[in-house]
């Protein structure tokens, strides 16, 4: 048998969050954890729950002795090892001669001879009768042969298949035994290992191996879906993302026209068997068109039909394939025939900044003035055109787009960053004259801020200017909060205490009553003491030391003012309005002094 792993506190300390640290180590204090098994590089335990109940941890190690893999049964799913896990290696550590070791699987298997095995399966199913399907898959994946156009793939497809399957299982069981958390289950969950593979060779440009695994991950959920017996418990059908990467394995893979039409047959066949659907209909468009199809060969010759690549209605998914195939264009470097494609399908985006990564800057700088209107794309081409190094092109394109009929936000974002970047290349007065434009658009103190910082020894000629710029954008946007820290900037206290008192919620209103409570020590007071009594008033225990602290606020305030009486007074007042509530009066009372 194998030792026992050598583990220090500081690393399980470092596997789990703080909480689960300290819970960890209280159940296994109070001897929460059972049953500590120990197999060939498997450790195995039971933990009691806060209410009973027993949970199994599963830790694995490699040769080395570190922990490749820990699980428990319990519902925790927010980073790191849970509570249960963590009592269970605080247990190896510290106790490790508690530690049952006991020969693995292979061990006890060893010395049986066929009948013997076949008498021991027999058995098991007969106490565990679900495991008949599993026994059932295993003995098909061991009779299908591997074939070489497999053999050099990252991952072997019938372990896989089994994967996804006992997955899909799971879950349905979860769900109809009440441990799945979630009105519906999300069986593409179980495709998650398989689009992981699948995205790696598609990165390695491995169409033909992505091909493989997708086919063998979708015939194993399709398998699955068979045992579920409520059609209202599983969502649509495929993640969208299972029928993206198909569609772009197969416009990598380069087809002959009888493999595309194999896989547009087989792809629907299996869309029909699941009701219908999003994501393998992209699949089977992608196989059926290929590249081949009229409409989008006309396309990407640069003579597009009426409807561009589609004959008749786009489907829902047609911006999706559109991108996919963009994409694998430019890999190729297939450059106008990207360009016409996404000038076809109406991706001035994408036609756009194409155009400047092949150095075509004047070209990309004048379309984009015909065709956008939208200050965010703008902004995307300009920084495009910065990103290659043409600045004086990007600072005038995004000086046009400011002159866009807008909502507020997007110009302010596109003023934003031509101030940043006309000040970065020593352009101040363009600087000067976007910072206005984004004051207005959206009057925000940072942008206040901006202009007094750059106008300097200017801002005394420019300061009414600016306030008047935000008090008028300021009312059409709701940004109170943003007003009154302009306001407090300009120690204009008597609006900014308009302003919170108007709006007694604003998060400003603490600054505000910091900055005036030596000069206006009544109205402060007011302000933490109309706090204190929204809470108080309302009967809310559970917020009292919130109460308690505006009151507090509010005392010390008073008590530095020399207003002793008025305290005293407001004081005495709560307490005999409040006498009957148990908790708040004791926290009152502490507020004597």
């Amino acid at each position: 048998m194998s030792r026992l792993p050598d583990l220090d506190k500081q690393q399980i300390r470092e596997r789990a969050a703080a909480q689960s640290w300290t819970r960890g180590q209280a159940y296994f204090a109070r001897g929460a954890v059972r049953q500590v098994v120990w197999r060939e590089g498997v450790l195995t335990a039971q933990v009691v729950g806060s209410h009973h109940e027993l949970y199994r941890v599963t830790v694995r190690f490699d040769a080395q002795g570190a922990i490749t893999n820990a699980e428990c049964t319990c519902p925790y799913d927010w980073g790191g090892d849970c509570k249960h896990i963590v009592a269970t290696l605080l247990y190896l550590l510290n106790r490790p001669e508690n530690v049952e070791q006991r020969p693995d699987l292979t061990s006890l298997l060893a010395p049986l001879n066929a009948e013997q095995l076949t008498r021991l399966v027999v058995q098991l199913v007969a106490v565990h009768p679900d495991l008949i399907d599993d026994v059932e898959e295993l003995l098909a994946t061991l009779a299908t042969p591997s074939t070489s156009a497999t053999a050099s793939l990252p991952v072997d497809l019938a372990v896989l298949q089994r994967r996804i399957r006992a997955d899909m299982r799971r879950l349905i069981k979860d769900y109809d035994t009440g441990d799945y958390y979630e009105d519906v289950i999300d069986l593409g969950e179980a495709l998650m290992p398989a689009i992981e593979v699948v995205g790696d060779l598609l990165s390695a440009d491995d169409a033909r191996g992505a091909l493989a695994v997708l086919e063998a991950g979708t015939i194993a959920w399709l398998d699955g879906c068979q045992w579920i017996d409520h059609d209202s418990i599983f969502t649509d059908d495929m993640p969208a993302m299972w029928g993206e990467l198909w569609a772009e394995a197969l416009l990598r893979a380069d087809l002959e026209p009888q493999e595309s039409q194999r896989w547009a047959r087989t792809l629907q066949t299996w869309n029909d068997a699941l009701g219908g659907g999003y994501a393998l209909l992209i699949a089977a468009t992608a196989a059926e068109q290929g590249w081949r199809y009229p409409p989008l060969v006309a396309a990407m010759q640069g003579h597009p039909g009426e409807h561009g690549i589609w004959e008749g209605d786009r489907p829902r998914f047609a911006d999706k394939l559109v991108t996919i195939r963009l994409r694998i264009l430019q890999a190729r470097g297939r450059y106008e025939e990207y360009l016409n494609l996404a000038r076809a399908e109406r991706r001035f985006l994408d036609y756009l900044k194409m155009l400047v990564t092949l150095g075509r800057r004047e070209a990309a700088a004048a379309e984009a003035r015909t065709y956008l209107t939208d200050p965010g794309d703008i902004l995307a081409i300009a920084q495009t055109l910065i990103d290659h190094g043409d600045v004086e092109k990007a600072l005038d394109l995004a000086t046009h787009g400011l002159t866009l009929n807008a909502p507020h936000r997007q110009r302010e974002g596109l003023a934003r960053w031509l101030r940043d970047e006309a000040a970065r290349h020593g352009r101040r007065d363009l600087a000067l004259h976007a910072g206005w434009i984004a004051l207005g658009a959206y009057p925000l103190a940072e942008h206040y801020r901006w202009l007094r910082t750059w106008l300097h020894d200017e801002w005394d000629r420019h300061r009414e200017q600016a306030l008047q710029t935000v008090e008028l954008a300021s009312a059409n946007i709701n940004n109170i909060d943003e007003q009154v820290e302009i306001y407090l900037m300009e120690q204009m206290f008597d609006k900014a205490m308009a302003l919170v008192e108007k709006n007694p919620w604003s998060s400003k209103l603490g600054q505000v009553i910091d900055a005036v409570r030596a000069t206006h020590p009544r109205w402060a007071f007011e302000q933490c003491y109309r706090q204190a009594a929204a809470i108080m008033d309302r009967g809310l225990a559970s917020a009292y030391i919130n109460a308690i602290t505006w009151l507090r606020q509010g005392r010390d305030i008073l008590l530095v003012s020399g207003q002793h009486d008025v305290w005293n007074t407001v004081l005495n007042d709560l307490i005999q309005k409040h006498y009957k509530k148990y908790k708040l009066r004791p926290m009152l009372e502490q507020l004597r002094r």
